[in-house]
């Protein structure tokens, strides 16, 4: 019996339980898809580099999903006491039929439970389909392609998931079991009794906040725009914003009242006068929720478009960045070229390279100071120390050997004509000022005039990092290098397949480790470039995904069960409307024309916040990209606007449920 009316009501009441299921079913799916990142093969099976920050994915991500699985414990119980506020009356009826509070209790706690398993059977399902292209983006990221991709179920990630969602459960019947035994009958039976009052604010005094709140912001994106992230100005900055935001939210619903009250034949149309009256009381009542939910919607926004955005361009500029396999450079020894060297330490790199470059660098007396007399640079504090150092200049042969390897440009000097190769974001613009305003060099007695006024941007050597940190490499012509004193030994070479560059690597590490960390000798790989690369960038990308569409989640889950809410509590309200001649198709238009007003409303200033506050962050990431992030933003706020639209519409027909479907005829 008791079965039977748990199964009939939810079936009622599926509406009702709309946003609840939904929030329950994509954390279920969040929470299932992350947390099965490690069950693919091929991400067991990484280097030593790579397994570190495989390891310290995992870790985090762990850590991160007890922090959200208490985030949506909470969440889920704010969800489940607008169901209960729902069905008071329905409750009071139970009681005055003779019911007594355990017999409800059990009744109700019987419906959360078999929702929850309802939840968590499809969010499993749309969690197992998530996690295939999570894991493909995670082999990518750390093991370079998705080749070894495999259809994974992960039991692990299952038991977790249904042990964390279970203990939820628990806490959600709990919490209902308690507020049964303690209400009262004409508490229930008067709960649809609630109305609310439109506060009348002094309309100078509201203008005048509202005129400051905008002064305010726009003071604060000015000021964001011109400082950055600056450490010394980001405190006033945020005092702009946040005090522009809270005189905003508290102010905005008065001026609107008072712009539409001037046009007669809108305020007049329709339901338009009650319509705008109740925005306006729930902007009044609710100020401070629009806030905090603008904060979070602001939060989401920036983590979830900066973790996309890094993730879609890791692995473009891994591939322009990194043209070879191995780079070496050391100081200039006659006769004793790398490849010699390693020769004579017993390191077979010479049979193991499919193909090489082998070139001499040479310096003058003169430094990128010298380069970049008179001009203001804007490089960071551990950057200034290269003005300092030499300028490397390499012969035209050389270089286009350098080029041939990689597939590059090459070039073709006539006499007395050179160029410089820069790809160094903080030092391209100066050097393309030096060229076209100055250009003339004087190297080994010879004067050089540029052949271009702009720079080259090819890659010369890898480094340990895949910023292009060329600060700029003159090419001039051979005669003119045959004049000048060696410096170094540059070789870049490409090995057959990537397990003989990790053969290779860890030959030179026995023999030349010492030499490496002395600072004597430099020698990278791709591939340790890429782990280390992939590996910081990746777990960044992933945990700020993670935490973004969650908080996103939270956000969109708080605006609608407020927004319903509101609906709940204005039943009688839009009754009486029925009874003086509203049709249910201006009420429903009503009630759309508020859900979404209420939707929009924190969204607006968040996006209009979080672009340029993205702007500024990725302003600082670019230069590790070479390419623009922001173009990758699309992906990012499309992932947002879907989910903002299931939770609108799923938010709008539960509203409809509430007052036009129940209680309109």
């Amino acid at each position: 019996m008791t079965f039977n009316l748990i199964f009939k009501n939810v079936r009622r009441s599926m509406k009702d339980y709309a946003i609840y299921f939904l929030t329950l079913a994509l954390g279920v799916s969040l929470f299932y898809a992350f947390n099965s990142i490690s069950s693919q093969p091929d991400l067991n099976k990484l280097n030593y580099a790579m397994e570190l920050f495989g390891d310290a994915l995992v870790t985090y991500i762990g850590l991160l999903s007890k922090f959200i699985a208490v985030i949506l414990a909470f969440l889920i119980i704010y969800a489940n006491q607008f169901i209960m506020k729902r069905r008071k009356k329905e409750m009071g009826i139970y009681m005055s039929l003779g019911m007594n509070k355990w017999k409800i209790s059990s009744l109700f706690v019987g419906e959360t439970f078999l929702v929850g398993i309802l939840a968590l059977m499809v969010g499993l399902g749309i969690g197992f389909l998530l996690s295939q292209g999570i894991s493909i983006v995670a082999l990518k990221l750390f093991v370079g392609n998705a080749a070894g991709f495999q259809l994974m179920f992960s039991a692990a990630a299952m038991k977790q998931t249904i042990l964390s969602f279970a203990l939820i459960f628990i806490i959600v019947m709990l919490f209902n079991t308690r507020a049964i035994m303690n209400i009262k009958l004409v508490d229930l039976l008067t709960a649809n009794r609630k109305n609310q009052e439109l506060k009348v604010l002094n309309k100078p005094i509201t203008l005048l906040l509202f005129l400051l709140s905008l002064v305010s912001l726009v003071s604060g994106i000015t000021s964001l725009l011109f400082y950055g992230l600056d450490k010394d100005k980001l405190t006033w900055i945020m005092g702009l914003l946040v005090g522009g935001v809270v005189l905003f939210y508290y102010t905005v619903s008065g001026v609107i009242i008072m712009l539409i009250k001037r046009n007669k034949k809108t305020y007049f149309t329709g339901l338009n006068a009650f319509s705008f009256r109740q925005l306006g009381s729930k902007m009044q009542t609710n100020f401070l929720v629009m806030i905090v939910l603008c904060g979070l919607l602001f939060t989401s926004l920036v983590v979830l478009g900066t973790g996309f955005s890094t993730t879609r361009s890791m692995n473009k500029q891994a591939k322009v960045s990194t043209p070879f396999d191995l780079t070496i450079m050391y100081p200039y020894q006659k006769n004793i070229a790398p490849l010699n060297r390693a020769d004579r330490d017993g390191i077979k790199l010479r049979e193991s390279l499919k193909s090489y470059a082998q070139t001499t660098l040479y310096k003058t007396t003169m430094t990128y100071e010298d380069l970049f007399k008179g001009q203001k640079m804007n490089l960071a504090k551990a950057e200034q120390k290269m003005l300092k150092s030499h300028i490397n200049f390499v012969s035209q042969t050389d270089f286009n050997k350098q080029m041939r390897l990689s597939g590059q440009k090459q070039i073709q000097l006539k006499p007395g004509q050179y160029i410089i190769n820069a790809n160094h974001e903080g030092t391209e613009k100066n050097v393309k000022h030096f060229l076209q305003y100055n250009g003339t060099l004087t190297v080994g007695h010879k004067t050089l005039t540029p052949l271009s006024d702009k720079p080259f941007k090819n890659i010369i050597s890898l480094s340990n990092s895949t910023i292009t940190n060329d600060m700029g490499t003159v090419i001039i012509p051979d005669q003119v290098a045959r004049t000048l004193k060696p410096d170094s030994y540059l070789l870049n070479g490409k090995f057959p397949s990537i397990k003989v560059e990790g053969q290779m690597y860890e030959a030179m590490n026995n023999k030349w480790i010492e030499h490496s960390l002395n600072g004597s000798m430099f020698y990278v790989t791709n591939s340790v470039i890429k782990d280390t690369y992939f590996g910081t960038f990746g777990v960044i990308a992933f945990v700020c995904s993670y935490l973004g569409i969650i908080l996103l989640i939270v956000t969109l889950s708080v605006l609608s069960l407020q927004q319903l809410t509101e609906i709940q509590d204005n039943k009688e309200r839009y009754r009486t409307l029925a009874k003086i001649g509203a049709d249910k198709g201006m009420i429903s238009k009503s009630i759309f024309k508020q859900v979404a007003f209420y939707f929009v409303m924190p969204l607006i200033m968040a996006a209009i916040l979080s672009s340029f506050t993205t702007r500024v962050v990725l302003d600082k990431l670019e230069p590790f990209f070479e390419i623009s992030i922001a173009q990758n933003m699309i992906v990012s706020y499309g992932i947002i606007l879907a989910l903002y639209a299931v939770y609108f519409i799923a938010t709008y027909q539960s509203a409809k449920q509430i007052i036009v479907e129940n209680n309109i005829k």
